[in-house]
């Protein structure tokens, strides 16, 4: 324990150490004027505002004195300036343009100046992501999603997606129907870090390509980061998703509700007097309650969800807020009665977290955040004594963390902005596992194995413009990790060149470490989801991603066609050995575990239309995802069960007119791999009463495929006001031409006429063509 404390006390004096930089850097600033730009109205930060600087006086003949944009809180800063009369020039799509002088009449002056920008009602052409100019060009494989674009898709209940969204986008799929995850460029779902409000969330999704676990009315700001992201985050090798949820409106109460045959909805805001406000969003699905009463016969799964997200803000200050954050969701699905080969599969989200934003005395931006997560799954597969295989499963997993976040950025001069940050986090983890289910191993307090353990992470980036045409990202990460008492250094280095005002290259290295695995079982096509920490014998993941790309904008930006390629190698990935043998009253499980690694590659194409009534994108992935395991497959090189060697999306959005709109959503993808057994064979027991085991014999490993993934969904709504309510009618058709996309299949027993047995493949598809009608109403 006094090593730990060491440790904990090593990286805390970096980080002040950084800290003490930042400082110094800030108070090298002469003068300075900095603030937060917001909504007059809600009072939501508004990200990437546009702010020009004058000096004496605006002219439209001269460039100005300097230029910047809000970041991700809303803040901004111009440092470094002279004594003197300034005029900011406040612009943003769909708000007023506003301008207000300042005076800086002493040295080493620093001037806040918050604002808020009045809503001005304009018609807004652009409906999605990445920056217009070359100044805002977008980042290496980082899309910024407007919300407003969810509410142009097809949805169940009249309330579309993020993640069904993201799945449209090239890189970003799904394995199959009955997915949990994002699979972005060949990483499984666990690779992928989903944050909100700055907090990990373990498991972001409700399944079957349904819903992710974020209410799209909660949601203020997306950003998707596909690869090689930046220093600031890490524990993850694939992907970052970053989500930030609204504060709530400071105007009014509002609510909007949402009802619809098998999901509703309902969000409701407004102000807890004059300094702070509130949000709560809710979601429910009742599939299964209408399968239940109406079709009790059908071999559907039955499933439900439920969500919850909140979040409460209190403005202490001109240049301080604090928040409260929650979400809370959970999901289940089981087997239909009936059915030959029985499953009974749930999990839930929890977390809660308080968020201090704040401005210090030096101009130094920091975030703090301290947070309780809480994440559990169960398994239990295979309870029929029909299923020809000893391999029922049962697992549950349980992870709590507590976890302290600080973060600063300092804009220490124009073309420099200095990041840096510290993450302590405290893993509790209950892990419970058997071959076979018996319900008294969950009240064993012997039964099953748990664990603590500590990382800790300080990092610091800096983004250089070294040139008008050309950006530089260069950072690192220092992990530490207890259990192995082990530092892991994380370089990284992002560039940017503008070619031309329109054409852009972009290119980027980073290595990533994970100390988390999710342990798969190949033999099983159910979730058999066991999260396992990284132990003294378990090494954590590790990768490098290469990444290049260019952008190109045309006819007045009104398209993007953006090619981008990219290489990750992945090193000390774990899977399930063959038929394991896993013993709930032992600490064996390591040993059922194999240690291999892995490659992913490929090419995205993106072709978007970005302006006018008429809207939409095309995305193309060519990719392959390799894994190598000397204890699998013979040590041979196979595809993951989520390789996709072809993926397409088409999104189309027609704005009709004012009030109507239609939407459309195709998805087509390579079919998702599995093992086909090609036979049986049969242990015989010596004793005599005890069974004999019977086990399937594997062809090659994930050597099969399932049929192509594709699905057609449509959505048409159409706006009115009743009793001085805005309400929206929407008629959403999913999976129009009834495809049976499967996303598990089995073996089974059939008894012949003559009582004879045969092993036949039986296959589970989700959701049929399902027609949805429902109101949304904002009161």
């Amino acid at each position: 324990m006094g090593r730990i404390l060491k440790k904990i006390l090593l990286i805390t004096a970096v980080f002040l150490l950084f800290i003490s930089h930042f400082n110094l850097y800030a108070q090298k600033n002469e003068n300075s004027i900095y603030g937060f730009v917001t909504d007059k109205t809600t009072g939501e930060v508004l990200i990437g505002t546009n702010i020009l600087l004058y000096r004496d006086s605006i002219s439209t003949t001269l460039p100005p004195f300097a230029g910047v944009a809000s970041n991700r809180y809303g803040y901004y800063i111009f440092p470094n300036l002279p004594k003197g009369d300034f005029f900011l020039v406040f612009r943003q799509i769909g708000y007023k343009t506003t301008i207000r002088e300042v005076k800086l009449i002493y040295s080493k002056s620093k001037l806040v100046f918050s604002i808020g920008l009045q809503p001005e009602s304009i018609q807004l052409n652009e409906v999605v992501i990445t920056g217009q100019k070359q100044e805002n060009a977008t980042n290496v494989s980082t899309i910024d999603v407007s919300p407003d674009i969810l509410s142009k898709l097809p949805s169940i209940s009249g309330e579309v997606d993020l993640f069904k969204m993201l799945q449209t986008l090239p890189g970003v799929g799904m394995a199959s129907e009955i997915s949990n995850g994002l699979y972005v460029r060949g990483g499984s779902p666990d690779q992928n870090l989903t944050l909100v409000d700055g907090v990990i969330v373990y498991n972001p999704s409700h399944l079957g390509n349904i819903a992710s676990t974020f209410n799209s009315n909660a949601i203020r700001d997306i950003k998707l980061i596909k690869g090689a992201y930046p220093a600031e985050y890490g524990g993850r090798l694939s992907s970052v998703l970053d989500i930030r949820l609204k504060a709530g409106t400071k105007e009014q109460n509002k609510a909007t509700l949402g009802l619809g045959l098998i999901n509703s909805f309902a969000t409701l805001e407004g102000p807890l007097g004059e300094k702070s406000t509130y949000m709560i969003a809710g979601r429910t699905m009742y599939y299964n309650l209408l399968v239940n009463n109406f079709n009790k016969t059908s071999s559907i799964p039955r499933y439900a969800f439920s969500d919850l997200n909140s979040k409460i803000t209190y403005n202490l200050s001109e240049t301080s807020t604090l928040s409260i954050s929650g979400l809370y969701s959970k999901d289940k699905i089981n087997s239909p009665a009936g059915a030959d080969y029985d499953y009974d599969i749930e999990w839930s989200n929890g977390f809660i977290s308080l968020d201090w934003l704040h401005i210090n005395t030096n101009s130094v931006f920091v975030n703090s955040i301290l947070s309780y997560v809480d994440y559990n799954i169960k398994s239990i597969i295979g309870l029929s004594p029909q299923q020809v295989t000893t391999s029922t499963y049962y697992a549950s997993s349980r992870l709590r963390d507590i976890q302290l976040k600080e973060n600063a950025e300092s804009k220490w001069n124009e073309n420099n902005t200095l990041k840096g940050g510290l993450e302590l986090t405290y893993h509790i983890y209950n892990l419970l596992y058997s071959n076979v289910y018996d319900s008294t191993l969950e009240q064993n307090p012997f039964a099953g194995n748990n664990m603590q353990s500590f990382e800790s992470a300080v990092y610091l980036e800096n983004e250089s413009k070294i040139t008008p045409l050309f950006t530089v990202n260069i950072g690192g990460r220092l992990y530490y990790f207890n259990l192995q008492k082990y530092f892991y250094a994380e370089p990284h280095i992002s560039l940017k060149y503008a070619l031309t005002e329109n054409t852009f290259i972009k290119a980027a290295f980073a290595t990533a470490h994970q100390y988390l695995h999710l342990i798969d079982r190949n033999d099983i096509s159910l979730p058999t989801d066991l999260w396992y920490p990284s132990t003294k014998q378990i090494n954590p993941a590790k990768s490098n991603e290469y990444v290049f790309g260019v952008d190109n904008y045309f006819s007045d930006q009104t398209y993007l066609l953006s090619l981008e390629g990219y290489y990750r190698d992945m090193n000390n990935l774990y899977e399930f050995k063959n038929n394991p043998e896993l013993n709930p009253f032992d600490n064996s499980i390591e040993n059922q575990f194999v240690k291999g690694k892995g490659e992913a590659y490929g090419v995205e194409l993106f072709f978007n239309k970005r302006k006018g009534n008429f809207n939409g994108w095309i995305g193309y992935t060519l990719s392959w995802t390799k894994r190598q395991f000397d204890d699998l497959n013979a040590g041979k090189v196979f595809y993951p069960k989520y390789d996709r060697r072809h993926d397409i999306s088409v999104v189309i959005s027609y704005k009709i007119s004012d009030a109507f709109n239609a939407g459309l959503t195709w998805l087509y993808a390579t079919g998702e791999r599995y093992n086909l057994p090609t036979g049986q064979y049969i242990f015989q027991q010596v004793n005599p009463g005890e069974n004999d085991q019977i086990y399937l014999n594997q062809s090659g490993l994930n050597a099969d495929k399932f049929p192509p993934y594709h699905k057609l969904d449509l959505n048409f709504s159409y706006s009115f006001t009743w009793a001085k309510n805005k309400l929206e009618a929407y008629i959403n058709l999913l999976n129009v031409y009834n495809r049976q996309n499967p996303f598990a299949q089995y073996v089974t027993s059939e008894t012949n006429p003559d009582g004879s047995k045969k092993l036949v493949v039986r296959r589970i598809t989700l959701f049929p063509f399902i027609p949805t009608v429902g109101l949304k109403i904002n009161l």
